[in-house]
């Protein structure tokens, strides 16, 4: 098995860690073939609270993925949220210098890192530069400048950044477990990935990815995202009203929720009934199931008006047709749909991961939207470099150069 063919992926969430270990195939085609899942009790809102805690969560997620997979693990793609996070859109340009006005990767490259020249405070970094469209000499919705002819190169780009010492804090945690980061991804970045379609990315379409202790929203359009950020509200603080509102414990409260939760409490019928355990009492209680929904609707409504709210701040709300796509543990309530419907006005779905081959079937479940979708990520990262080497080793186009360059001093 070719060390070069193996990608891992690592999501490393609020409420589990999931690992999953992927073999590029002759095709290019991503096969899982390693799974490992473990609680995660170390990360609170994406950011690491212990250390400790999280690297034994990422060590045994890693290490039930390897085993199953049956190769080493040593880099993994690592997805990063948290209310740390911002985003904002940027230009560079750059002007061609070689002789015959060939734009190399070099040259994209060159143009990426001057589009990265802004002000951030000393505590920030740079997380991505994401190329939207590039022009050159003034001719746009260019998607791929390398080979082609100018003599002015530009690029906008989405750059994400985020506090420093929030990414170092990850990145202990992955060494301490015995790993290094092959590269950090924002979470909606990599959810999209999975979830999202061509035809959806071009149209434009809003990805909200619910997550335990966040939401991560990201806007497409054109095919490149153009609007991403962090909503600190996530599934846990639903099961957190249940348990308050119903004085039961956090464990009965996921259970019901999971299992007999609806974002909208008039989809519920009036007879439907629940059976609750709650704290302090010997015997169960029931309860009707539309008390449940009572508090789980409130919640998710404010989830979903501050996507309505970053939609109209980002002046993105009129190029959505698409409408939005909702994934991560979250989108599991039953009527959450429904209440994207009624507060956004835009047409909403499920986005669940698809996965071709080995372990895939048991990843179709809109919570692995985020590890899935690293692993996509990864094989793509490698895919393009492993492209790049071949553009700059010369491959088929040094060979055909040189074949003229005989055959012509043959003569």
């Amino acid at each position: 098995m070719p060390r070069n063919e193996i990608i891992t992926a690592l999501d490393i969430g609020t409420t589990k860690v999931c690992a999953l270990v992927g073999q590029l195939s002759d095709q290019g085609e991503m096969i899982v073939i390693g799974v490992g899942i473990e609680p995660s009790t170390g990360m609170k809102k994406g950011v690491v609270v212990d250390i400790e805690a999280t690297a034994k969560a990422i060590g045994d997620a890693v290490g039930k993925a390897s085993r199953q997979a049956g190769t080493d693990v040593d880099a993994v793609y690592t997805g990063v949220t948290g209310e740390h996070i911002s985003s904002l859109n940027s230009t560079g340009r750059i002007a061609i210098t070689n002789p015959d006005r060939e734009i190399t990767f070099a040259d994209v490259e060159r143009v990426l890192e001057a589009s990265k020249v802004i002000v951030l405070p000393p505590d920030r970094q740079i997380l991505h530069a994401i190329p939207r469209t590039y022009s050159i000499d003034g001719q746009d919705g260019i998607h791929q400048p390398a080979g082609m002819s100018g003599t002015r190169l530009e690029v906008e780009t989405h750059i994400v950044h985020a506090a420093s010492t929030f990414l170092q804090n990850v990145e202990k945690s992955v060494i301490r477990a015995g790993l290094h980061i092959a590269e950090m991804v924002l979470e909606p970045i990599a959810t999209a990935e999975a979830v999202l379609l061509p035809s959806e990315r071009m149209l434009g379409v809003c990805l909200l990815d619910i997550g335990g202790g966040t939401s991560d929203m990201a806007v497409f359009s054109n095919g490149s995202i153009i609007y991403s950020c962090v909503i600190p509200i996530g599934g846990n603080h639903v099961t957190h009203d249940l348990a308050y509102g119903l004085a039961i414990s956090h464990e009965e409260a996921e259970r019901l929720k999971t299992e007999s939760g609806s974002s909208v409490e008039d989809m519920v019928p009036e007879d439907d009934f629940v059976i609750v355990q709650q704290v302090g009492r010997d015997d169960e209680r029931k309860l009707r199931r539309r008390a449940l929904a009572a508090i789980i609707e409130p919640r998710m409504q404010e989830i979903f008006e501050i996507v309505q709210q970053e939609l109209e701040l980002s002046n993105c709300t009129d190029i959505i047709p698409a409408g939005i796509v909702i994934s991560g543990g979250g989108s599991q309530i039953v009527g959450c749909c429904e209440i994207a419907q009624r507060i956004l006005g835009i047409s909403a779905r499920v986005g669940r991961p698809h996965v071709s081959g080995g372990l895939g079937d048991t990843l179709t479940n809109p919570s692995y939207a985020t590890a899935v979708g690293l692993l996509q990520h990864g094989s793509e990262h490698y895919l393009t470099n492993k492209s790049r080497r071949v553009y700059r080793g010369g491959g088929l186009l040094k060979w055909i150069k040189d074949l003229i360059g005989k055959f012509s001093s043959s003569r």
